[in-house]
């Protein structure tokens, strides 16, 4: 019997069909894709890691870090840590270069104000995404802008 047959009979015997192998096959393709892709969503932007940030936002300004999360923000076309350090009354955001790891600016600020600039660039990102959806819908479904 050839190599081939015997694959056959060897799927056949354990119920199997070619085509729900393929599909389990692209599934686990899909899921491995989709897990690697969230792996790397910070690897492009940044050389250092949010700990490293942290590290040297620490040792330029000791305190405590508050704030939770250490977002990756691109400021201005340059890929920043925004790191949240108090300093007994004092409340910071020092920004970290993401690629070279060097304090590139400093903020004084307060809760209040955070809280207020988290809110407004979340409601610059729902305008961008209805602008997205608006200029999705007003092609004709097309593809093409003005069709």
């Amino acid at each position: 019997m050839s190599g081939l047959a015997s694959e056959k009979t060897e799927v056949a015997d354990k119920g199997l069909r070619p085509t729900s192998i393929m599909k389990k096959l692209v599934s686990s393709l899909i899921i491995v894709s989709a897990l690697a892709s969230m792996s790397f969503a910070q690897g492009p932007h940044a050389k250092i890691s949010a700990a490293a940030a942290a590290k040297a936002a620490l040792a330029k300004y000791p305190g405590k870090l508050v704030g939770g999360k250490i977002p990756l923000e691109n400021e201005e076309g340059k890929w920043q840590y925004g790191v949240m350090v108090q300093s007994g009354k004092i409340l910071r955001e020092v920004m970290v270069d993401a690629n070279t790891g060097k304090i590139a600016n400093v903020e004084v600020t307060t809760a209040a104000k955070e809280v207020k600039e988290k809110a407004a660039d979340e409601a610059k990102e729902k305008g961008k995404m209805k602008m997205k959806v608006k200029v999705k819908k007003g092609h004709g479904g097309t593809g093409k802008a003005g069709n």
